[in-house]
């Protein structure tokens, strides 16, 4: 796990002494949640950095990164106010301290700072997100908590998205039949061998699905697909993201043998340039009729000692291969 999940969901890079302080926040928090684990047996830092990603994606500004980052280390670790503020500055802090205090309230109305507020509403879409590994009575408890106070909060700001997200994980759990919760269950199951840091996205997307789909069969299919093909997803998404140079090199690679090709015969080369060079000397002569005869006596013996130089070049790469 690292900070560039999140760094990857925002729409622009940071600037280097703001990145420094999201990456400080990512160290600190790592180190204190460091032997903590979620009910589902992630490490816990993969928390607070799927919170960070949700914020990302708000275009939020580093500092609420950071709290997002930080945000459970004083209610869930040996961490103190003051140690937090030896590292971080009072505006990071207090975001912090603000989602302190807003944590064991439902009461989201008297909360003034609209920044501690996008925080817990980020931090409860991703714990919805991943109720799953609740018992199935607070998993209907906070369900309906967020349908009551969360959702018109998000919608309060604004924020569509997280309101619509919300809504729809809340009436899942709230409706879903016994039929889905164990279909689902098996899935969460499976999948637990994909990276955390995509894991609670997936599983969002496919409990959307098995709620679409129209019956029993029709989820088994998709079930048994999913099972079938979460080997194969994994590595995929395990597998480290390929470069540039990495995408662009077998394409070079073929550009490289066509002018190997071409460049091998001279009366391939002189095929292809003798129209264009033939068009300039027209073109030239119809004007400055001294100028094309200049043209027609020093461009080929220079394009002769390009195409030369070339062909050296190319045979000396590929025995170098």
């Amino acid at each position: 796990m690292s900070i560039q999940p999140i760094l990857a969901a925002l729409p622009h890079e940071l600037p280097p002494e703001q990145l420094r302080m999201v990456e400080r926040a990512y160290t600190v928090a790592a180190f204190w949640h460091r032997d903590h684990r979620r009910r589902s047996g992630e490490p816990y830092i993969v928390h607070p950095v799927a919170v960070a990603m949700i914020l990302a994606e708000l275009d939020m500004d580093h500092e609420l990164l950071c709290a997002a980052l930080l945000h459970d280390v004083l209610e869930d670790s040996a961490c103190t106010d003051t140690e937090l503020l030896r590292d971080f500055d009072e505006r990071i802090v207090a975001l912090v301290r603000g989602l302190n205090a807003l944590r064991h309230s439902a009461d989201l109305e008297w909360c003034a700072d609209e920044r501690v507020l996008t925080l817990k509403l980020a931090d409860r879409l991703h714990n919805q997100r991943t109720m799953e590994f609740l018992p199935r009575d607070k998993q209907r408890r906070k369900s309906r908590e967020t349908l009551r106070a969360f959702a018109p909060a998000a919608a309060r700001l604004g924020l569509e998205p997280i309101r619509q997200e919300l809504e729809q994980l809340a009436g899942s759990v709230l409706s879903a039949p016994a039929e889905i919760r164990f279909t689902f269950h098996t899935v969460a199951i499976g999948a637990t061998i994909l990276p955390a840091e995509v894991r609670t996205r997936w599983l969002a997307e496919w409990l959307g699905e098995l709620h679409a789909l129209p019956g029993g069969c029709a989820r088994l299919r998709f079930v048994v697909r999913l099972l079938w093909g979460m080997p194969r997803m994994a590595a995929v998404l395990r597998r480290p993201p390929l470069s540039v140079r990495d995408l662009l090199r077998p394409r070079v690679r073929v550009l490289l043998r066509c002018v190997r090709w071409l460049v091998r015969s001279d009366a391939r080369v002189w095929t292809l340039l003798a129209p264009p060079l033939a068009w300039l000397v027209l073109d030239t002569a119809a004007d400055r009729l001294g100028d094309a005869m200049v043209i027609l006596i020093t461009v080929p013996p220079v394009l002769a000692a390009g195409v030369r130089a070339v062909r050296a070049r190319l045979e000396d790469r590929r025995y170098g291969e």
